[in-house]
């Protein structure tokens, strides 16, 4: 069975190209986005929900 580690992060929102680049790079460390927070403050930022295995610390 897989284990978790799980993380909240702030990424860019509204403008795709931007919040893709935020992403793109989280994914490189292996993070997988679960969902949105849905809120967006006046920085035009959210939270994004992530995780990955606890094994790509290992590699």
């Amino acid at each position: 069975m897989t284990s978790w580690e799980y993380e909240v992060k702030s990424v860019r929102f509204g403008e795709w190209d931007l919040m893709k680049e935020d992403l793109n790079e989280l994914g490189v460390d292996g993070w997988e986005l679960v969902k949105f927070s849905g809120d967006v403050d006046e920085q035009g930022m959210t939270k994004a929900f992530l995780k990955r295995p606890l094994d790509i610390l290992e590699t």
